[in-house]
């Protein structure tokens, strides 16, 4: 029987849709081979390990070996689909056997590398030679870099006066985690952010009231710091400071030698406090020239929010560190005489 020119066309178009879904189906079941569109069958987790600069053939060759996927091959043909290859993170990964590829491209971008860090407490009023210290102690990260980098004036902070290049007393004191990307500063600016924001939220830059610039307020808080123990007693120690500040008193607080001359000490000797320093308060008037330790939240508050009284003297009174505050010289004697009785 002779076809018409109609039917001739109509098995011609017959012809190559069959060819067509042939190709088509060939290519679907070629891909489910590669595992590109085959469905997982998650596994056990594995550890992998990807290295900075690897690419879509080596990530794959390495899934493949640790048996993630069933073939490298489709693990780059899935990249090339997908996109996003590129976005690999480099790291080490916990990733699950027996994942299709696209299954195990997707995992890769959006679980990424697990992160490792060491968590690390700076306490409050600590230097930043102790931040250094520690940092050198529990990390990866050199105390020596740490502090050349706090100390150089290129971290940023809005309470840093122009002519200061020091962040001490500009750094937050609390408990961070430190991960293996981190460096000195990194670091350094991390405490510094954290800083600042605590210090605003205390309200440190609505100090003017009090007649002393942010930065003297911070300097305050850190003598704070240093001198209190328990914290319903810093708004009291900041008013002793304020009202000496008035009285154009010597403010003579220890902290400050011990500051001057590098090394916290129980007690101070007579060469000690003598020391020739401008952050030897007992020796020259007013407010040290840069905070002498980081203060905490607390005493942030406290210099912002002095309490109310007359006092202009303090001294410890008992074993649990609470003062006695006194007005009058005579009366701060005999309260450092009661205190020299115990036996702490």
């Amino acid at each position: 029987m002779t076809l018409t020119k109609r039917g001739r066309l109509l098995t011609a178009l017959g012809i190559v849709v069959v060819v067509i879904v042939a190709v088509a189906l060939g290519g679907f079941l070629y891909l489910r081979s590669i595992g590109v569109n085959a469905t997982s069958a998650p596994g056990k987790k594995v550890e992998i390990v990807i290295p900075s600069g690897a690419t879509s053939r080596s990530i794959g060759d390495l899934l493949e070996k640790n048996g993630v996927i069933e073939s490298a091959l489709g693990f780059r043909v899935a990249a090339y689909l997908e996109g996003g290859a590129e976005n690999i993170q480099a790291g080490r990964y916990e990733i699950a056997t027996g994942l299709s590829a696209t299954d195990a491209l997707a995992a890769l971008l959006e679980e990424g590398p697990i992160v490792e860090f060491v968590t690390v407490t700076f306490p409050e009023g600590s230097w930043l030679t102790d931040f250094a210290r520690i940092l050198e102690n529990e990390t990866h990260i050199s105390g020596d870099a740490f502090l050349k980098v706090a100390t150089s004036g290129q971290i940023e902070s809005k309470y840093r006066p122009p002519g200061v290049d020091t962040m001490e007393g500009l750094m937050f004191p609390s408990t961070y985690q430190i991960v293996d990307s981190d460096d000195a500063r990194s670091v350094a600016r991390r405490l510094a952010a954290e800083f600042e924001e605590q210090a605003e939220s205390a309200g440190v830059s609505r100090i003017d009231s009090l007649g002393v610039t942010p930065y003297e307020a911070i300097t305050i808080a850190s003598m704070i710091e240093a001198e209190a123990q328990l914290d319903e007693e810093r708004p009291m120690i900041a008013r002793v400071i304020y009202n000496r500040i008035e009285e154009g008193m010597n403010l003579g607080i220890d902290a400050t030698v011990q500051y001057a001359i590098g090394e916290h000490k129980e007690e101070l000797t007579v060469s000690d406090l003598d020391v020739d320093s401008p952050y030897n308060t007992r020796k020259y008037p007013g407010i040290p020239p840069t905070p002498i330790g980081a203060p905490g939240r607390a005493s942030l508050e406290a210099a912002v929010n002095p309490a109310d009284g007359p006092w202009l003297y303090y001294v410890l009174n008992d074993c649990e560190g609470h003062h006695a505050f006194s007005e009058s010289y005579d009366e701060f004697l005999a309260n450092k005489e009661i205190y020299q009785s115990l036996e702490c």
